[in-house]
């Protein structure tokens, strides 16, 4: 394993970045730098890069690296977290090496796409890839996943000198964080929420930080509930909770829910508005949203988070 800049500090603020495109289906380089610096004035300093949010089973090895090169370049001091999923254990040992060359600090790991593991399975997959890997490992909890990572599988990963945290997105579990600490009591592994309703439970409950899509759309806001929960004021922090959870009340909506691209199209269109990206653009072609729909997320955000349309970055 390589020397990493893996930050030991806690908690952990990191955006799960949406990746841009352009109409001709390349990356957006112009605009993934934007939507760096709207991170970093928002105050997230820390990036998770082609995860699902970010579109990562559509992308091909070539977009995978040319988005971490790009936020590298645009952050050189940030934190970047890697998703390295792939086809298989080597597959996935491979993609970390690139990472790594890209300029990733992490490399992140969901269970395998389409096949069903049992627990032991997994505890070995996951152990072949920590072990080829050079950047230290988190694996990625998310039940839209064949396979979940049961809390006892977690606390048997947490021995492996190169898995060093979670990410948990259990769909609204609040009692998983408690037991997944108890279970690696004494284990550096970090737990990192990834259900925006449970980021301040999490901090409560001992955790370490999270991942949070919304983060894209909304990181000022998390930045302060982080900054008055390590102030003591919990007051301030709840209170911010409460708008967050009330933002995430959107994408809880039929329309959004009926499919991953109007989920993606959701947190795209309110930076396309504030002139963040030039396209609300993904990674398949040829999709078209009902106006009714976008003026929905539009109605809302100016709602709850007093977004103004601002025309498209150039």
């Amino acid at each position: 394993m390589s020397v990493s800049r893996l930050k030991t500090s806690a908690p952990h603020l990191i955006a799960a970045m949406v990746t841009p495109f352009t109409p001709a289906g390349d990356i957006d380089r112009p605009s993934l730098e934007r939507l760096v610096t709207f991170l970093q004035r928002g105050g997230i300093d820390e990036f998770f890069l082609v995860g699902s949010t970010g579109e990562s089973p559509l992308l091909d090895e070539s977009d995978r690296l040319a988005i971490v090169e790009t936020v590298r370049r645009a952050a050189p001091q940030a934190q970047i977290y890697a998703g390295v999923s792939g086809l298989g254990h080597r597959h996935a040992v491979r993609n970390a090496r690139e990472m790594q060359h890209a300029g990733a600090d992490v490399a992140v790991l969901m269970s395998p796409f389409f096949v069903a593991l049992d627990q032991e399975q997994l505890v070995n997959y996951c152990t072949r890839v920590a072990d080829g890997s050079p950047l230290p490992l988190a694996v990625y909890h998310h039940l839209r996943m064949p396979t979940p990572f049961a809390v006892p599988t977690v606390a048997r990963l947490a021995r492996h000198p190169n898995i060093v945290a979670l990410k948990d997105t259990n769909g609204g579990d609040a009692n998983r964080c408690a037991e997944i600490l108890a279970a690696t009591a004494g284990r550096p592994l970090r737990f990192l929420q990834g259900v925006e309703k449970l980021v301040l439970p999490t901090l409560e409950a001992g955790g370490h930080g999270c991942v949070v899509a919304q983060g894209c759309i909304a990181p000022h806001w998390y930045r302060a509930l982080f900054t008055a929960w390590q102030a003591g004021h919990l007051a301030e922090a709840r209170a911010l909770q409460e708008r967050i959870t009330g933002l995430w009340t959107l994408f809880t909506r039929p329309e959004v829910r009926q499919s991953f691209n109007h989920f993606l199209h959701t947190l795209k269109l309110p930076l396309q508005q504030r002139g963040v990206l030039a396209t609300t653009g993904g990674a398949l072609p040829g999709i078209v949203f009902e106006p009714a729909f976008e003026e929905m997320i539009t109605a809302f955000m100016r709602e709850h988070l007093d977004v103004e349309p601002a025309p498209a970055a150039r």
